[in-house]
């Protein structure tokens, strides 16, 4: 964004797409962000089919419709939304834009993490019932995973008015003989 001003996107941008092998690249030619064309991609249809001519050896770099399926079935096994983002081949961060921009991703993330989840809690149940496998490995997992379920640390709020104390007494006591009749010389 050269002097601060914001382009906004045209048409012909597709055009010019084809002449450029990366994205930093057109980026630089057209003088805005990278992160202003992945905007653009995601925002018309076009510019995104132009710019996978370009993105063919990064293929996770733009949304597809069939991550959607993707994720879902990739975290079922237990895996985290950044090993998926490995998978593919695009940063976390990516993930979380298409999670903002593609409310169907942002969707299937959400079953996709519960199922996620699920299979952590059966490694916990097998556990349970054979001893076999790693308690320490599935109990981080889970506490990752779930932690508003799994967590040792829990809230606690307390709510009301606090009274003002205003004097503070101290107050020796020292008992007194059970019987009157026995003096301090008896008891020495």
């Amino acid at each position: 964004m050269p002097g601060g001003r914001r382009l906004l996107y045209r048409p012909a941008y597709c055009g010019a797409v084809a002449g450029f092998r990366t994205v930093t690249a057109l980026a630089r030619h057209i003088g805005v962000s990278t992160s202003a064309l992945y905007r653009w991609a995601d925002t018309y249809p076009e510019f995104a089919e132009a710019m996978k001519t370009m993105t063919r050896h990064h293929p996770g770099l733009l949304y597809r419709d069939a991550y959607c399926d993707e994720v879902v079935d990739f975290l079922k096994d237990g895996h985290s939304l950044a090993a998926f983002g490995g998978h593919i081949g695009v940063s976390r961060e990516t993930l979380y834009r298409w999670m903002r921009t593609q409310p169907e991703f942002a969707e299937a993330v959400k079953q996709a993490q519960a199922k996620s989840i699920l299979w952590w809690e059966l490694r916990i149940l097998d556990l349970a019932q054979t001893g076999q496998g790693n308690a320490a490995a599935i109990t981080f997992g889970l506490k990752n995973r779930a932690p508003e379920d799994w967590r040792d640390k829990h809230h606690t709020e307390l709510s009301g008015a606090v009274e003002r104390v205003h004097r503070i007494e101290r107050v020796i006591v020292r008992p007194e003989p059970l019987d009157a009749d026995i003096g301090m010389s008896a008891i020495e």
